[in-house]
């Protein structure tokens, strides 16, 4: 996506770039100033993605940012870099106070326009997959901590899937919207936050082989990379039975416990 015109212009975030949203990490130490302020369009939302819509009548609530004199074309190009073309262009837009700035207009078709869900003000937080979903995992993890048998493997699997789901949610709001989404996850190791949580949580090493080319995946809280890798490989461990079956279910069941406790505390470090 090109650049705006006039970088000088301050930006009028509504989605994600907002101060306490998934991407205000990636230009917070240029941000000179913050302010609630309101533009004339319709916020529009695809697939939980926030997009504006120009029109006449109808007010979108986000925040003028402010960037600090001589960083903005650099922080400008930190939000470009981070928006995929297909979804947003960049326009100008007048905000409260007859401020002019510079904003993502979301690339909507008319037939777009009639279907998707309508906001006056969007925020992240109360994306599902980051609040009931955690809500119930916690309570399947809660409910077959004292069962070991093949029924409550299987609900400990389905937990997993969409803990991960979650995990893919977070990064696909939290990096670029165009790349391919296990890469995605995978960025999530550079993060402080991450790598922290990981040493709080995980209290020793673990492995697995994947059975696909027997490559060896290791879960060590002193190496997030590594670490991302094995839990993302969890998702294909196969249901073994026997001795080996407790193997299994105990593997399934603290990579569960473990990655829901990591990703609450991504979550919250997001946030601030």
């Amino acid at each position: 996506m090109k650049m705006p015109h006039n970088t000088k212009l301050p930006f009028f975030s509504y989605g994600i770039f907002k101060p306490q949203q998934l991407c205000y990490f990636r230009i917070r130490d240029m941000v000179k100033s913050t302010r609630d302020v309101e533009v004339d369009g319709m916020l529009k939302a695809r697939e939980g993605i926030p997009m504006l819509v120009l029109s006449q009548g109808t007010k979108t609530k986000g925040v003028l940012i402010q960037f600090t004199e001589g960083k903005e074309t650099e922080a400008y190009k930190r939000i470009t870099e981070a928006e995929p073309d297909e979804v947003y262009c960049w326009g100008e837009v007048i905000a409260t106070n007859n401020v002019s700035a510079n904003t993502l207009i979301g690339k909507v078709t008319d037939k777009d326009n009639s279907d998707l869900e309508e906001y006056i003000e969007w925020d992240g937080e109360p994306d599902p997959y980051f609040n009931e979903a955690l809500e119930e995992i916690e309570e399947i993890i809660y409910n077959i901590r004292l069962e070991r048998n093949y029924k409550t493997f299987f609900h400990l699997q389905m937990a997993y899937f969409l803990l991960w789901n979650g995990l893919e949610r977070y990064a696909n709001l939290r990096y670029h919207l165009g790349k391919n989404i296990h890469e995605k996850v995978l960025q999530i190791a550079q993060e402080k936050a991450f790598a922290e949580s990981l040493k709080k949580h995980v209290k020793g090493k673990r492995e697995i082989y994947s059975l696909a080319d027997i490559s060896k995946y290791i879960l060590d809280p002193n190496n997030p990379e590594k670490s991302i890798q094995y839990y993302s490989q969890i998702r294909s461990i196969t249901l073994n039975r026997g001795k080996a079956f407790l193997q299994d279910f105990e593997i399934m069941k603290y990579s569960l416990i473990e990655l829901l406790e990591i990703f609450k505390d991504l979550l919250k470090d997001a946030s601030k």
